[in-house]
């Protein structure tokens, strides 16, 4: 009857510690998850996306209103040029590059649509920098822009 009891014993004592192994396998692997997603969020790539979409944001606020005269539609693009340059601020540690393209003032009033694109845009400047292993190449009608021209003469 003794030797009964200590295999009932060690039975007992293996499941135990089989269940505990399972245990702190899976506290393991839920927290390499916890951590991989963590990274992800606080990555510059989902930095950049957050900014890009701000900028968006910028731009359907921009589109969504209708100017009478010049002088409305110039105090817009101001307002909002502002506002895109403000993300470069905001969302410095992506070293995104804000652009502004202004509006122009239709005839009948509103906006003339002269480009598609999206008038307030970022420029991905480190992830240019990490694919050409060099400065990039500045936009056309930025500062940067036009003093490499003047350099350049």
């Amino acid at each position: 009857m003794s030797s009964e009891s200590g295999l009932t014993t060690l039975g007992w004592l293996l499941l135990t510690a089989a269940v505990a192994g399972f245990a702190g396998t899976a506290v393991v692997v839920v927290q390499s998850v916890v951590r991989d997603v963590g990274v992800d969020a606080g990555s510059f790539s989902a930095r950049f996306r957050a900014a890009r979409i701000a900028a968006d944001g910028v731009t359907r606020e921009w589109r969504s209103h209708h100017p009478d005269d010049q002088f409305e539609a110039d105090s817009l693009n101001r307002r909002y040029g502002e506002r895109c340059a403000r993300l470069g601020i905001t969302y410095a540690d992506t070293e995104a590059l804000p652009f502004w393209k202004p509006g122009v003032l239709a005839a009948g009033g509103g906006w003339f649509e002269v480009h598609k694109l999206p008038v307030c845009s970022l420029r991905n400047v480190r992830g240019e920098r990490e694919r050409f292993g060099s400065s990039p190449v500045p936009l056309e009608g930025t500062a940067t822009a036009d003093r490499r021209s003047r350099q350049d003469e």
